[in-house]
């Protein structure tokens, strides 16, 4: 294997890797590789980390969201750029960094940083990431990838200059350790931008929950055709145009007066019924099962995201609130042990 900064470390023991033949192999380790791809999660005793494995790994597989150039460059990367909170020329940030993006999925999000980037690296724990080099094959140079869990991360401590993460960190067990053990591998003076859902209004978080339980214990496909019926209702409210006025504050609800359009009105408060004409049946029938097929999906409030940052001793450069969650831009003033 070619010679770069940041080497394989064992994300159990801290040890050096060699490469041998068709594994990376330590003391007491050996981890397959595939294409050239370490696999550091063999098997997980979490069943509910287990399904939300599969779930986005056959999302991605299945997709081919944000892998065409045109595509991602009209419709994609605006959304993409402010769920980081980011413009677009804010990306000379990424000049010339060592950067993880941890929950990489197939590399959609990976367009804007790894091209700049002196070193790339992804990780993600679905098998998606096989298809990252495709997804990137004209962009990044050698971007080094894994299939790895973030809470046991394949590297040594302080070993990257950036980490990025878009929307990941809420389908883990818990969200702020996900954070923290990404943060490890972060150096000090280092900085991290990362997405996370946004706690919604009360009706709505009771359907989300309600509704998950039942599509979940789904398989992909079974979900992404129990799916359609929310896609299908969106797409109707869509088309009629359907304004209503809310003359009040219903405080109790989280709602908020003034001119709603029907569907963004259920939407935001009662369930997500996503429809986005532009994006077409498919992609906006993904957007629903990805809310919903994911077992593990915390939402949060900007109260408990600063609250992490005074924790682990992170300067807040941003936190954006968005209409379904938070931009957060922060940098690690100390090591985190």
């Amino acid at each position: 294997m070619e010679k770069r900064i940041v080497p394989w470390t064992d994300p159990f023991t801290g040890e050096e890797l060699i490469h041998e033949k068709n594994y990376l192999v330590g003391k007491s380790s050996k981890y397959p590789l595939k294409d050239g791809i370490p696999n550091f999660v063999v098997s997980t005793n979490d069943q509910i980390q287990k399904q939300v494995q599969e779930s986005f790994g056959e999302k991605w597989t299945q997709s081919d969201f944000g892998q065409n150039d045109i595509e991602f460059e009209k419709k994609i990367k605006p959304i993409y750029l402010e769920m980081m909170g980011l413009e677009e020329n804010d990306l000379n940030i990424f000049n010339d960094k060592i950067i993880l993006e941890v929950g990489i999925g197939s590399g959609s999000s990976s367009r804007l940083w790894s091209p700049q980037a002196k070193e790339f690296h992804g990780v993600d724990i679905s098998k998606a990431v096989y298809r990252v080099p495709l997804n990137l094959k004209n962009l990044a140079i050698n971007p080094i990838l894994s299939q790895a869990d973030i809470n046991k991360l394949p590297y040594l401590d302080e070993s990257f200059d950036v980490i990025v993460s878009n929307g990941v960190f809420h389908h883990t067990p818990e969200t702020k350790l996900a954070l923290r053990n990404s943060l490890k591998k972060l150096k000090v003076g280092g900085f991290c931008i990362f997405y996370i859902y946004k706690k919604k209004a009360p009706i709505r978080e009771f359907s989300d929950d309600y509704v998950r339980n039942q599509i979940s214990n789904l398989s992909y496909d079974d979900a992404w055709e129990k799916m359609k019926s929310f896609t299908d209702f969106g797409k109707s409210l869509s088309n009629q145009k359907i304004e209503i006025f809310i003359p009040s504050d219903i405080s109790a609800l989280g709602i908020k007066k003034g001119k709603y359009d029907l569907q963004r009105f259920i939407y935001d408060y009662i369930f997500k019924c996503f429809w986005n004409d532009s994006w077409g049946y498919d992609y906006s029938n993904l957007v629903n099962i990805d809310w919903y097929h994911p077992k593990y999906c915390w939402r949060h409030t900007e109260e408990e995201i600063r609250s992490w940052c005074h924790n682990l001793d992170l300067t807040v450069n941003y936190i954006k609130e968005l209409e379904s969650g938070y931009a957060c831009f922060v940098i690690k003033n100390s090591s985190i042990i």
